[in-house]
């Protein structure tokens, strides 16, 4: 009797079953293409990054190792490329020029890359700073507020990892406006946050004891 009864549950879910193949295999079928045809994609998207960055690491070592002009190679370089390596390499464009004095090119490869969208925002961010810290070094009436509202930009994002170097760098602005309040108040911001290079955090710490000493000087 059990073996009859277990039979006919065998029968009855084997029917259950094939109700459920006939009403969804085809969404089933579906579905599992779906999901082949994205783990290929994935797959070859991943294998094409891989090679295509491989690709472009050794064109630049090449570039550093043998190119006979190299600036204009390097130029060529991020113009043909993504990623990665085409942000060292516009790196590497704005510290030639630096090394050759040539501010002006400078500044333009520093803002290529703080305009470079595709470009990780740490490196954003960094160009954006350079490209400050170079106007700064012709700070005059004219561009002072421009410089503060672009630091202050930089201060304002938290997820920056540039922000308390913008600080400290508008904090010296301050300073000469003789803002030694303000100039103070952003060298013990810098001093008080957290995960602030110790380099940082010292230099902000002495920058914060010379503010307090031309504050009282003014006040007395």
């Amino acid at each position: 009797m059990s073996d009859i009864l277990q039979e006919v549950d065998e029968a009855l879910k084997q029917e259950r079953l094939l109700k459920f193949w006939k009403d969804y295999g085809n969404y089933i079928i579906t579905a599992v293409i779906l999901i082949i045809l994205m783990t290929a994609a994935k797959s070859g998207y991943e294998y094409y990054h891989r090679v295509t960055s491989e690709r472009a690491t050794t064109e630049l070592l090449s570039i550093l190792e043998t190119s006979e002009n190299k600036a204009a190679d390097l130029q060529k370089f991020v113009e043909h490329t993504k990623g990665n390596s085409a942000v060292i390499a516009q790196l590497l464009i704005a510290g030639d020029a630096l090394e050759q004095d040539d501010t002006a090119a400078a500044r333009a490869a520093f803002d290529v890359l703080a305009q470079d969208k595709s470009a990780p925002a740490y490196y954003q961010d960094f160009g954006k700073l350079m490209v400050i810290q170079i106007d700064m070094d012709s700070l005059s009436e004219e561009n002072t507020a421009d410089i503060l509202a672009a630091l202050t930009s930089l201060i304002d994002d938290e997820k920056s990892v540039w922000r308390n170097h913008a600080r400290l760098n508008r904090a010296a602005i301050y300073a000469m406006q003789h803002k030694y309040q303000d100039a103070i108040a952003d060298a013990s911001a810098i001093r008080a946050a957290a995960n602030v290079p110790p380099s940082l955090a010292q230099r902000a710490s002495s920058l914060e004891q010379l503010y307090t000493i031309r504050l009282e000087e003014t006040e007395s």
